[in-house]
């Protein structure tokens, strides 16, 4: 039996709180345009900069970011959509309303990270619509050979960047924006959070006129316009609040202080966990900044029971679509199938101080 705590002591996750946040919220009402105003036209800007791509579209969530993606594009019942097994649910979510078929690659043993072996084995044989690339946990991961599939057989390729903002891995541009259209989340549980919120961008002027009217009830013009132009797209509400783009923009000004934090976090792990029943899940920090700490562990439920004991909480991370989608051979799917039955995530958060940090080691190391 779980029993679950109201309250921990210790939450597995800390996102960043700028104090300032309290004095410039009221601000924000005193010039009457609480949807798409003044701060998220702001946010967008400081994010088109620092990403270096023509269109940022700020929108309500990271989910909301895949449906616009998907909404984009002219797609039939039977499609194929090609991405990895292990990823949240939004990240098929759309796809499946849209009666696409939906095919799963595996990860790279005890990774996260999509193993191109096998998704360029499977874009080959079901030649897809649209491959879905998820970059997990602050990497990023490329491949030649998926570069040269994409060239020679034009599918589209949407960027799942939830989890890796900010992140360039071994190339010289940001994950999120080398492909047709990138999807980001800022919510709570991220490095940079806008409590929720997300956005899509892209290089592709087309592209970006469909995201923006996608966003705005399928109308591409200004939020709130009292002339209510007729819908040039389908669409649905999904502008987000200036209330939330404040945050994101406090949030996005301490950038490089919540990266540095969250390394020193893992670090922290890396150096003083010596339980070995408790496997860190490797992160190489020269080209990533880990989101969070994740750990192998045999028995889960034994596990988050002792944790609850002292006042840790944990979480059971990111489960795998092919119980969502039940017709994969399970043998070529054991890699990430593997993940989500053992993996767990640690306390962590840029907010975690180091000495607090200290005293959840101590105890894991007793496990």
């Amino acid at each position: 039996m779980i029993v679950i705590k109201k309250n921990y002591k210790y939450p597995w996750f800390k996102p960043f709180v700028d104090k300032s946040i309290k004095s410039k919220i009221g601000k924000i009402f005193d010039k009457n345009l609480n949807t798409m105003g003044l701060k998220t036209k702001e946010l967008e800007n400081k994010l088109k900069k620092y990403l270096n791509v023509k269109h940022v579209i700020l929108t309500t969530s990271g989910t909301s970011a895949l449906f616009m993606a998907s909404m984009v594009y002219d797609l039939k019942p039977g499609d194929v959509i090609i991405t990895q097994n292990l990823t949240w649910i939004a990240t098929i979510n759309p796809f499946l309303i849209r009666n696409c078929k939906i095919v799963l690659a595996d990860t790279i043993h005890k990774q996260e990270n999509v193993n191109y072996d096998s998704l360029n084995k499977l874009i080959k044989k079901h030649k897809p619509k649209i491959v879905i690339l998820v970059h997990m946990n602050g990497q990023a991961v490329y491949n030649k050979n998926f570069n040269k599939l994409r060239a020679k057989m034009n599918f589209k390729v949407i960027e799942d960047t939830a989890q890796s903002f900010g992140i360039k891995g071994d190339k010289k541009n940001f994950a999120g924006t080398n492909y047709d259209i990138g999807c980001f989340s800022f919510s709570i549980s991220k490095l940079i959070n806008m409590v929720y919120g997300g956005f899509c961008v892209t290089n592709n002027n087309k592209l970006a006129r469909k995201l923006i009217a996608i966003r705005n009830n399928g109308v591409n013009s200004n939020p709130e316009n009292a002339l209510l132009e007729l819908p040039t797209e389908i669409g649905l509400n999904l502008k987000p609040s200036d209330l939330h783009s404040c945050f994101g923009i406090e949030n996005f000004k301490n950038k490089h202080k919540i990266f540095n934090n969250a390394k020193k976090i893992y670090k922290k792990y890396e150096q003083k966990l010596k339980n070995p029943k408790l496997e860190l899940v490797k992160i190489n920090l020269k080209n990533s900044i880990p989101v969070y700490v994740q750990v192998l562990v045999k028995n889960k439920k034994k596990f988050y029971n002792f944790c609850n004991k002292h006042s840790i909480q944990i979480h059971f991370g990111t489960r795998t679509l092919d119980n969502v989608i039940k017709k994969f051979r399970k043998e070529m799917l054991n890699n990430s199938i593997y993940l989500s039955k053992y993996l767990v995530r640690l306390p962590c958060g840029p907010n975690y101080s180091l000495y607090d940090l200290e005293n959840i080691i101590k105890i894991l190391n007793r496990y």
